[in-house]
C-alpha cells in the first residue's frame, strides 16, 4: 500500500546587516513571519517521490533543476523523483544564487558573496535533511480527498479596456467588475495513519500571494496564516501548500499590509478547515508519475524599427517620471502606482536592456530562439491526479485541464519545478499587457527570450490531459 512521510521545516533566511535577507536582497531587512517548507515523501511498490512545497518566490527552471539535482544526487534519487513547488510569495526575497525577487525591485549587485554562499549551503542542507527524514519516516497511510470553496480572496486582474488592450488591475473591487474567471477551488488531500490520526495534508489553491509586494519584510504572505489554520485542525500535522495556475489571478489587498495578509489567509484557512469533514476515502495506489517536454513556439522577432520604437517609448517614460512622478502607463502597460517612481524607472530600464540586446542580435545576425522547452508532468496518487507545470499558467488553462481530467480529484499545480514565465491563452495574448508582452522583456530569467505564441495554452492543456490519462490507464 501507499506509504508516506511528511516533514515540516523552517527556511527563514538570516539577515545580513547591509545586504538583507539571504545576503542577497538589501530591500528586505526585516521579518514578519517565518518562511516554512514541507516535504511529502511517497512510496509504493518501490516507486518513490519527494515533493517539496515552500514559501518562496522560486527560481528559474534552470536554477530549480540545480536544486532538484543536488537533493536527488544526495538521496540516491533521479531528478524526476524530486518535485519542487513554490508558493510564489512576493515577500521571500531572492534565494542565494537566484536573480529573481518577485516584484521586489532592488539592486542584487549589492550583496555579500561569502554570506550568500553560507546561506545557500544552509538552505540546501535543510532540504536534504528534511527529505532524508521524510523517507526515514515512511509509513502506511490511508488517503482522503475532496475540495473546498473560497471565492472571497481572489480576482482576475486582467481587465479588458473598451478601446482595446488590457489593464493590470491592482484593486480587488475593480478586478471583480470585469467578470472574468478565477478559480475558487481549494483542493485537499489528507494522509492518515492506520490508527486514524492525521499524518499531514496537501492543499492547493489558485492566487498570487502578493499582499506584501515590494515590502521590507520577509513573509509567507497569506499562505502562512492559511496553513496554520489547517495544521491546527490536523492536530499539528504538517500541511503543504501547492500553488495553482494563477498567472492572471491576484489576491485581495495587493500592495497591502501584514495584517491584511493574515486576514486573507484566515479566510482561506477557514474554508479549507470547513472542507475537511467532507473529504472522502480514496485509493492511495498506484503511485505513478509521467513527464514530457514540449516545445512552445515563440512570437516573431520584432523588426529593428519596432525595437527602436519600443526603446524610445521606454526612454520617454523614464523622462516623464522626472516631471510626473505619478506616471504609470507606457506601450500598453500600466506599471504599479504603488511602486516609487525610481523603482518604476528601474523596471523600464530592465526592459531597455532586453530591447538593446535584441538590437545587438539583429546587428550581429544572431537569430533568437524560435521555441522554448517546457517540461510538464502528471502525478497519480491512487484516485488523485496532479498536473504539474513550471511557470504561471493562466487560470482558464487549469480549469480546462481539471474538466478533462480522468480523475475525480485533480490538483492543478503551477509554479512547480521552476518559474518559466507567464503562459497566457490566445485571447489574452492578443490583448497584450504585462503578462503576455511586457514581462518577457527581461534578461534575468533565461537570457533573451521572445514571448510564447498563440497556441501555447492549448498545447499545455492537451499535454497535461494526455499525461493524466496515461497515468490513469497505467496499472500498478
Amino acid at each position: 500500500m501507499l506509504k508516506a512521510g511528511i516533514v515540516g521545516f523552517d527556511i527563514t533566511p538570516r539577515f545580513h546587516p547591509t545586504c538583507g535577507a539571504w545576503g542577497s536582497t538589501p530591500s528586505m531587512p526585516e521579518l514578519d513571519l517565518p518562511l516554512l517548507s514541507r516535504c511529502v515523501a511517497l512510496d509504493e511498490g518501490g516507486r518513490r517521490l519527494l515533493w517539496f512545497g515552500s514559501d518562496l518566490i522560486g527560481d528559474t527552471v534552470k536554477g530549480t533543476d540545480t536544486i532538484r539535482d543536488e537533493i536527488a544526487d544526495t538521496l540516491g534519487l533521479r531528478r524526476e523523483q524530486v518535485i519542487f513547488s513554490t508558493s510564489q510569495t512576493h515577500s521571500s526575497g531572492a534565494v542565494p544564487g537566484s536573480a529573481l525577487t518577485g516584484s521586489s525591485v532592488c539592486d542584487l549587485s549589492k550583496n555579500n558573496p561569502e554570506f550568500m554562499a553560507q546561506e545557500r549551503k544552509r538552505f540546501m542542507q535543510s532540504y536534504i535533511s528534511a527529505g532524508r527524514q521524510a523517507i526515514d519516516e515512511l509509513q502506511p497511510v490511508r488517503v482522503w480527498a475532496g475540495r473546498g470553496f473560497c471565492d472571497s480572496i481572489s480576482y482576475n486582474r486582467r481587465s479588458p479596456m473598451a478601446g482595446g488592450g488590457v489593464k493590470f488591475s491592482r484593486h480587488h473591487g475593480e478586478g471583480l467588475q470585469n467578470g472574468k474567471f478565477f478559480d475558487p477551488t481549494v483542493g485537499l488531500v489528507r494522509f492518515e495513519r492506520p490508527d486514524g490520526k492525521p499524518l499531514g495534508a496537501i492543499f492547493n489553491f489558485c492566487s498570487h500571494p502578493a499582499t506584501m509586494v515590494n515590502d521590507r519584510m520577509i513573509s509567507p504572505d497569506w499562505v502562512g496564516t492559511a496553513r496554520a489554520h489547517l495544521e491546527e485542525a490536523l492536530g499539528g500535522a504538517p500541511a503543504m501548500y501547492v500553488q495553482g495556475f494563477c498567472g492572471d489571478v491576484n489576491c485581495h489587498g495587493i500592495f497591502g499590509t501584514p495584517a491584511q495578509a493574515k486576514r486573507t489567509g484566515a479566510r482561506l484557512g477557514r474554508a479549507a478547515v470547513e472542507a475537511l469533514p467532507t473529504l472522502t476515502p480514496v485509493r492511495g495506489e498506484p503511485l505513478l508519475s509521467e513527464f514530457r517536454t514540449i516545445a512552445l513556439d515563440c512570437q516573431p522577432m520584432p523588426s529593428r524599427a519596432e525595437l527602436e520604437r519600443q526603446l524610445a517609448v521606454r526612454h520617454a517614460f523614464i523622462e516623464e517620471l522626472k516631471v510626473d512622478p505619478a506616471a504609470t502607463w507606457f506601450d500598453g502597460v500600466n506599471f504599479p502606482e504603488q511602486l516609487a517612481p525610481d523603482l518604476r524607472a528601474m523596471g523600464a530600464q530592465l526592459q531597455i536592456d532586453h530591447i538593446q540586446e535584441g538590437l545587438r542580435m539583429i546587428q550581429a545576425g544572431e537569430p533568437p530562439r524560435s521555441r522554448l522547452p517546457l517540461t510538464v508532468g502528471a502525478v497519480r496518487i491512487g484516485d488523485v491526479g496532479c498536473m504539474v507545470s513550471p511557470g504561471e499558467n493562466f487560470t482558464l488553462t487549469g480549469m480546462n485541464i481539471r474538466l478533462r481530467s480522468p480523475f475525480a480529484h485533480t490538483l492543478i499545480c503551477g509554479d512547480t519545478n521552476g518559474l518559466f514565465g507567464y503562459l497566457g491563452t490566445d485571447d489574452e495574448i492578443d490583448r497584450g499587457g504585462y503578462e503576455t508582452y511586457s514581462f518577457w522583456k527581461l534578461l534575468v530569467h533565461d537570457g533573451f527570450r521572445l514571448a510564447p505564441a498563440k497556441g501555447t495554452a492549448d498545447r499545455i492543456i492537451q499535454t497535461g490531459v494526455e499525461l493524466l490519462r496515461t497515468v490513469a490507464r497505467t496499472k500498478a
